[in-house]
């Protein structure tokens, strides 16, 4: 898929990429690697050949949902206000509206819409569902990703799980983008600035880097696109993050993202695997240096063993000739 898009420059990189990939999980074998580590870069890999994808994460009450279904204009997900996605479900372009079982925790939609041509969307279980294995499947997932969009709420922007989320798949190396969503629950403009201000904030402290931060109200943006109310699409402020993904995610961009993406897997994976190696040989030094010191050890305890004998057979040879004076006497 992704070849068919490359010039022939980026068709060698794309090359070289998957050679040292190769080599990458050799080495990975031969020093043990965990399975899932394995497994994640082998994932990273196989979605050289897929379209781009764009994951959505955050807490279920976020609205990540209604943040996908005005992505798209239509209202291809269910919405509530309890959890309603508990698996990773994956939306692709396709004839009509509908859901397929491929895994055990995956399900495939598929929607008549323009923008599933080029970009494969992923929605995930809530940071903080109920049931722990979703938030498991969430983090297993982001290896695969492109592209993050962290959804958090205005009301409860960065809670304590969404701040450990984006701890845990900041060392994947992901481009991730933050949206401030149910901005239509704020009274006054200055209330949007300081929540907008606390996200940048704790944005950059947490991934490292000042992030791009979005402010939009989904559910006006889809009500506005079903209506064809303008006004109230731009209320929602929404177009500037549809630009964001749909403009700036030209195709030289999402090649060099998708390009990126087994990089940054491979990168985190060589670096852990490192450190193990690293461990093991600090160990093997010490073990060593110990051997070392039991050799020094044995060394002294063999000189004073052959001296303590050398006394020994100085005292039976001095008793050997007393018997043998008595004797001749």
């Amino acid at each position: 898929m992704l070849r068919r898009i490359l010039d022939k420059k980026q068709d060698v990189l794309l090359a070289e990429e998957r050679r040292l990939l190769g080599e990458l999980a050799v080495a990975l074998a031969r020093f043990d690697a965990a399975g899932d580590d394995q497994a994640a870069l082998e994932r990273s890999v196989r979605q050289l050949d897929e379209l781009f994808l764009l994951v959505v994460a955050g807490e279920f009450n976020a609205g990540k949902s209604a943040f996908i279904n005005a992505l798209l204009g239509s209202r291809v997900l269910e919405e509530g206000v309890t959890p309603t996605t508990t698996r990773v479900q994956i939306l692709k372009h396709g004839p009509a509206v509908s859901r397929t079982t491929a895994e055990a925790a995956l399900d495939v939609v598929t929607a008549p819409v323009d923008l599933l041509e080029e970009i494969n969307i992923v929605d995930t279980p809530g940071t903080n569902a109920i049931h722990r294995e979703h938030e498991a499947i969430t983090r297993e997932f982001v290896p695969r990703s492109d592209l993050v969009l962290f959804v958090t709420s205005a009301d409860r922007p960065f809670t304590e799980s969404e701040r450990a989320f984006l701890q845990g798949i900041r060392e994947w190396g992901k481009k991730i983008v933050l949206v401030i969503n149910k901005i239509d629950i704020l009274e006054r403009p200055e209330e949007l600035e300081t929540v907008r201000a606390f996200v940048a904030d704790n944005g950059r402290t947490l991934l490292g880097s000042v992030p791009e931060v979005f402010a939009v109200s989904a559910r006006k943006a889809l009500r506005a696109k079903e209506s064809g109310d303008a006004a109230l699409l731009e209320e929602s402020q929404f177009p500037p993050l549809e630009k964001a993904i749909v403009t700036t995610l030209d195709e030289r961009e999402r090649v060099r993202l998708k390009l990126l993406n087994p990089l940054g897997v491979g990168a985190l994976l060589a670096n852990r695997t490192l450190t193990v190696v690293t461990g093991r040989l600090d160990l093997l030094v010490e073990d060593v240096r110990t051997l070392d010191d039991i050799e020094r050890q044995l060394a002294l305890y063999k000189e004073d063993m052959e001296r303590e004998f050398r006394l020994r057979l100085s005292d039976v040879d001095r008793v050997l000739r007393e018997f043998e004076n008595r004797g001749m006497e």
